[in-house]
């Protein structure tokens, strides 16, 4: 019997920075590593995944992130790419978040592989080990 791959949900909640980037960091680190990863952005990360939010810097940001953004590191938009490039990553926005703010998938940057609800993102990462930023 083959051994399914284990897996990895990251659930993005917090429009800070640095959290941002950790849960970025960990998702893709953990894709290239073998892992399927499932990113769900809510509630106020969506923010910062706004393309107006993200080209202004719009964050909250604390010591780290104030520094990441002075020497120009990239940010979490970069990290989930590259782990989708290197590895099984997906992320997908809250559809129940966008339509109270009344966002569409067009307004974001473009790392989304589309925008669902929580029963959907739960079917998906049945079994996977969720953290939640």
């Amino acid at each position: 019997m083959e051994q399914q791959a284990p897996s990895l949900a990251v659930i993005l909640l917090s429009e800070d920075l640095e959290k941002l980037h950790a849960g970025a960091l960990v998702g893709s680190v953990a894709s290239m590593s073998g892992m399927t990863v499932n990113v769900f952005v809510t509630m106020n990360a969506l923010k910062s995944f706004r393309k107006d939010s993200f080209e202004t810097t719009d964050f909250i940001t604390g010591t780290i992130g104030k520094e990441m953004l002075a020497k120009k590191i990239p940010l979490f938009d970069s990290l989930l790419q590259e782990g989708k490039d290197m590895g099984e990553l997906n992320i997908y926005g809250c559809a129940l978040a966008m339509d109270i703010m009344d966002w569409q998938e067009e307004d974001m940057i473009d790392v989304f592989d589309g925008v669902i609800g929580v029963t959907k993102f739960l079917g998906m990462t049945q079994g996977a080990t969720v953290i939640t930023m």
